[in-house]
């Protein structure tokens, strides 16, 4: 190593470094050798001659005689020593999930100027979320329910089944309180509304890289009402989990029903039909909504509802 250190101060900052043991500098400051057993403890000593002659300033000089030393190999040395401030933590890296480009961009916009947050990439499709996930190994995914290709739940369920170590957050307009469930039920680290203000956004995502819960108060209670009026102990459900609305759902697909039909009849959006339907499917471990019709038969969910 020919030059580990630059020394700031001459000459008085020579005369410090020739009082530390084995450590040599030339007289331009350059260090040309230090004990290379104890590397620490050189720069330890140093730094205590530095406070010793400077006083108050010495811990200030003390890091700029080693700025070179700290683009090094071996600054793990000097933040050990206390000559350089403690690192700060890598940013969480945030992957980015929304169909629409105009909202992908602005959330990246709002993410962006965080110290402690960066966004590492964007997908508009489960296929490509899981894609993405897969690739990236984000710290956290901020997702949408409502995607053309399936439900974020869906995909939820599919990439921490993959990679559990992923936070996932969804950012979402929907408010059904099975599309809130279902979402939850997959894995979810938090579920936010798109209606909500910036901070408390930035606030959230932070709180859930953390290993919080990123939920407001108005959907922690209202999944706390749900689980106080779920029963002390519950029969196996022959329908694999799924809740009142999908077991309503498969009734009418197991009639050929579109989701227009659906929606019309159950009073909900398409959306939130196409929503279930994929959270059926993935429940349900089928491919296709004939699947369901069959399924249904056999289980005798065929019934139409009332």
């Amino acid at each position: 190593m020919g030059r580990l250190v630059r020394l700031v101060g001459a000459p008085a900052a020579l005369n410090i470094a020739r009082r530390v043991p084995r450590l040599r500098v030339d007289d331009d400051g350059r260090v040309l050798d230090f004990d290379r057993d104890e590397p620490q403890d050189t720069v330890n000593q140093l730094l205590d001659q530095y406070n010793t002659v400077f006083g108050d300033v010495g811990q200030l000089l003390g890091r700029q005689a080693t700025r070179d030393f700290s683009d090094s190999p071996h600054q793990t040395i000097l933040h050990e020593a206390g000559i350089l401030p403690a690192r700060e933590a890598q940013p969480a890296r945030i992957l980015i999930v929304d169909d629409h480009v105009l909202v992908r961009d602005g959330l990246a916009g709002l993410i962006e100027p965080q110290p402690d947050l960066t966004v590492i990439g964007q997908a508009g499709t489960v296929h490509d979320a899981i894609e993405a996930a897969r690739r990236l190994r984000p710290d956290l995914i901020l997702m949408d329910i409502a995607l053309p290709d399936g439900s974020g739940s869906q995909a939820a369920r599919i990439i921490r089944s993959e990679l559990p170590e992923i936070k996932i957050v969804f950012l979402t307009v929907h408010e059904d309180d099975d599309v809130l469930f279902t979402a939850i039920a997959s894995g979810a680290a938090g579920y936010l509304p798109k209606s909500l203000r910036t901070a408390e956004l930035l606030t959230r995502l932070r709180a859930a890289v953390q290993g919080e819960i990123a939920l407001p108060p108005a959907i922690a209670r209202r999944i706390l009402d749900e689980f106080g009026r779920l029963p002390a102990t519950t029969e196996t459900d022959e329908a694999g989990g799924l809740t009142d609305r999908e077991t309503e759902i498969v009734r009418e697909l197991a009639h050929g029903a579109s989701n227009r039909e659906i929606a019309r009849k159950l009073v909900i959006s398409e959306n939130t039909v196409r929503n279930h339907v994929s959270n059926i499917l993935a429940k349900l471990h089928l491919h296709s909504r004939r699947d369901v019709a069959g399924y249904a038969r056999k289980h005798h969910l065929d019934t139409p509802s009332e």
